[in-house]
């Protein structure tokens, strides 16, 4: 079903830190959605270990249940959804929407906006003052990630860990030289939202 969503959908098993292993080792993007499956009743655990997890942090969670194990116990309210098998594509859908949405405040498919700046998530589209600018991919994630993250601040090692991945393998310096050019491109009046958090790292004033 998510791969008919449009996702790449992978099974991986879970080692004890948490990173898939072997021939399941994610690519390097962080995975945009995390899905439960619990056919047995016991994710509970597994659920606090992903919402803790520093380097999943904005990860939805969406879990999957079967009717007679469905408890809702405080840690299972925590996740961002829940979804009772047997369900339909169409209710997947749904549900990843409303998890997003718990998460980051947009849809897919949807515009978010800063004034005269916009990110169409749809299309990877960024307009400023009307304009369209081009960015490049991983100049377009970082924007996007601050932009959907507002007043929060992000250390240069979290950043490179929620936007380049796992197994990105660059330095701090990776983030000071894409924010630059980010700055760049969305001229003086947006770039100054864009704020350096000395010592700490950057965060976006909506």
């Amino acid at each position: 079903m998510l791969s008919e969503l449009g996702f790449s959908a992978r099974r991986v098993a879970i080692n004890g830190s948490l990173r898939p292993a072997g021939e399941d080792r994610l690519a390097a993007r962080r995975p945009d959605l995390a899905m439960v499956v619990d056919d047995r009743g016991d994710a509970t655990p597994l659920c606090t270990r992903l919402r803790e997890d520093e380097e999943l942090g904005g990860v939805p969670i969406l879990v999957s249940v079967e009717p007679d194990d469905l408890q809702l116990n405080p840690e299972m309210l925590e996740v961002h959804e829940l979804i009772v098998a047997p369900f339909t594509t169409t209710e997947l859908s749904t549900r990843i929407a409303r998890a997003r949405r718990a998460v980051h405040g947009v849809e897919e498919d949807e515009v978010v906006r800063s004034d005269m700046l916009e990110l169409n998530l749809a299309t990877y589209q960024v307009t400023v003052d009307t304009q369209p600018v081009d960015f490049t991919y991983m100049e377009y994630e970082l924007l996007k990630f601050l932009m959907t993250h507002p007043r929060r601040a992000f250390s240069r090692e979290a950043l490179l860990s929620q936007v380049w991945g796992y197994d990105f393998y660059g330095g701090a310096r990776t983030v000071d030289v894409h924010v630059r050019r980010v700055r760049a491109k969305l001229g003086s009046e947006h770039a100054t939202k864009l704020k350096t958090i000395r010592r700490v790292g950057y965060r976006w004033e909506s």
